[in-house]
């Protein structure tokens, strides 16, 4: 058995119904002499969720927990650790996902996959692009609340020379005879028009480039750093409906990651306060007129009606149980027990499924004391 680093979530793995399955959140150290502990704090983890399994069911992951023994033991995997580690298995794969923000280290074994510190880590709030564009070259990081991080992209796709190659834009000629066997040349449109046309093939590259690997698979927020003239032309023709309206105007490569940090931070910040503000206000609308609530039970029997829109859950809260997606019914349980999970955590998988969104606040952002709030589709 082998893993497979991933992006896309959700995965496949996690519709295939194979129970029991195995969670593992690894909150990792990215900096010297700490990160050493990584592989220490995994192993343990790997314990725990032995320990959460009966005989039978062991059995049937001794190929896993091979595997989880030579993640352990491979440096390599852990020299490309990023804030946290989400490690999903049951009898037949492994997935890996590098998650940009810091979760909570657990491990899990239950019916479903447990998938809360993702949602909060794919979700828009925290976590983004950021592409640097010049005239002819781009830059690109993925940034949070912490940091920012330059993503390595091969010169043939983010330089216009790597990107056009030969198909550049050659200057057009017409040749016309002043008599004899003299000719003049005639040049059309000037080097100005051929600047003009090589850039736009290069932007439209960059627009494909970055929805296809990055925003698509991602989908968080894109902010765009770049002088005024190369925003506008830019946002011409962009077809990324993950690019936000409100850009930063400036050359990158004037800036050191400190203020270019600063400068993203304070644009997702305003983005932030405005959207939290929007989802409050809806949440108080609907609250008022018995379109929402923050009471578990009645939130649990309207995720089995299919009538919940937006579900928010605090971060970090678990609810051991078990929740009865057809009946809306919650039994109360301990997690350490392989067929119990997180009822939130299951709640929101249901929520996904029947085309509702679900969004993981810190406790300060929800919109209710609670830490679980609905909002009814109307």
């Amino acid at each position: 058995m082998n893993y497979q680093i991933i992006k896309e979530f959700p995965h496949p793995m996690m519709e295939k119904g194979k129970r029991p399955v195995i969670s593992i959140y690894v909150d990792t150290n990215i900096k010297k002499p700490d990160r050493l502990e990584n592989p220490i704090r995994f192993k343990n983890l790997v314990k725990e969720a032995q320990a959460s399994l009966k005989d039978k069911e062991f059995k049937g992951f001794k190929d896993l927990f091979s595997l989880f023994k030579e993640m352990e033991e491979d440096a390599l995997f852990w020299e490309g650790a990023t804030e946290s580690l989400a490690i999903l298995g049951d009898e037949e794969e492994c997935i890996v996902y590098k998650l940009p923000v810091n979760v909570k280290s657990l491990a899990i074994v239950s019916d479903s996959y447990y998938i809360k510190p993702m949602l909060r880590s794919f979700q828009s709030y925290g976590h983004y692009h950021v592409l640097g564009l010049n005239r002819d070259n781009f830059i690109l990081f993925e940034a949070d609340r912490d940091g920012i991080h330059g993503i390595p992209v091969d010169e043939k796709d983010s330089t216009m020379e790597g990107v056009l190659g030969t198909e550049k834009t050659a200057p057009h000629l017409s040749v016309a005879s002043i008599g004899g066997d003299q000719s003049m040349y005639h040049g059309h449109g000037g080097a100005k028009d051929e600047r003009k046309v090589d850039q736009e093939k290069f932007f439209r590259h960059v627009d494909a480039f970055i929805l296809e690997n990055y925003s698509k698979p991602y989908k968080i927020p894109l902010i765009l750093v770049g002088l005024d003239e190369h925003q506008g032309e830019f946002r011409k023709l962009t077809k990324n409906k993950y690019l936000i309206n409100e850009g930063i105007k400036v050359d990158v490569d004037s800036q050191d990651k400190k203020s270019l940090h600063e400068k993203v931070q304070n644009v997702m910040k305003e983005l932030f306060k405005k959207e939290l503000k929007e989802r409050m206000d809806i949440f108080s609308e609907a609250h008022a007129k018995d379109l929402g609530s923050d009471d578990l039970v009645q939130i649990g029997r309207a995720i089995a009606e299919g009538k919940v829109a937006t579900l928010y859950l605090e971060e970090n809260k678990v609810h051991p149980g078990l929740f009865d997606p057809q009946l809306g019914t919650i039994v109360q349980g301990k997690i350490v027990d392989p067929r119990v999970g997180d009822v939130y955590d299951d709640m929101a998988e249901v929520v996904l499924s029947r085309g509702g969104e679900v969004l993981i606040l810190e406790n300060e952002d929800m919109p209710t004391e609670s830490d679980i709030a609905a909002v009814y589709r109307y």
